[in-house]
């Protein structure tokens, strides 16, 4: 597939199946995620690949304690948001059933000798879109999230991740239940300022 069409077609995918996912693929998609560029090379990220069904179900249902009622109470004002909230409470119910998590992680590392956080996260996620265009690629669905946010004691308790790594989000992927794209973005004209600002061109 065209890389550009992959991109114009990466719905984030809600809907999942729960049927496996081959470990030759998950190993395609994470070596296309270390091919993003990283501060100085550093290469400072690392992936943690979820299949056990017992830690999945762990995560899942510490996410899901937290979020799952939350969701539910959020307002949706328009079909954008009815959607969108609709499948981020469709993905928690189903979390645990889900072929894979991935956590793209990363260790302050950059610059040598006087490393900051602030440069782990231009490692992350560089690595993260590379890992969801892979996927894509190949029929796989995924979405982008920071679930991880609400259960991170969980998480690092259950996947043994150090207090020293950052968690910058977690990508469930499987099988899509839903069709891809296309996407509904803003053209061209509405987002480009040539040669500076020159006003707020969505006024």
């Amino acid at each position: 597939m065209d890389v550009f069409e992959a991109m114009s077609t990466c719905r984030a995918m809600r809907y999942l199946e729960s049927d496996p996912v081959d470990d030759e693929l998950i190993e395609r998609v994470i070596t296309a995620a270390t091919w993003a560029p990283s501060p100085g090379n550093s290469q400072g990220r690392d992936f943690v690949v979820v299949t056990d069904p017992d830690k999945k179900r762990i995560i899942g249902e510490a996410v899901d304690a937290v979020m799952g009622d939350r969701v539910a109470a959020m307002d949706r004002p328009d079909r954008t948001h009815r959607l969108m909230l609709d499948g981020t409470a469709h993905l928690i119910e189903t979390l645990k059933s889900c072929p894979v998590l991935i956590f793209v992680c990363g260790k302050a590392i950059y610059p040598y000798g006087a490393p900051r956080d602030s440069f782990v996260w231009s490692a992350i996620y560089p690595a993260a879109q590379n890992l969801i265009i892979a996927a894509r690629s190949l029929g796989l669905g995924t979405v982008f999230t920071t679930f991880q946010g609400v259960a991170e004691p969980v998480i690092r308790d259950t996947l043994d991740i150090p207090d020293d790594v950052h968690i910058g989000c977690m990508i469930p992927m499987g099988w899509p239940a839903r069709n891809f794209g296309p996407l509904t973005r803003e053209p061209y004209e509405n987002v480009v300022h040539r040669d500076g600002w020159q006003g707020d061109l969505r006024a």
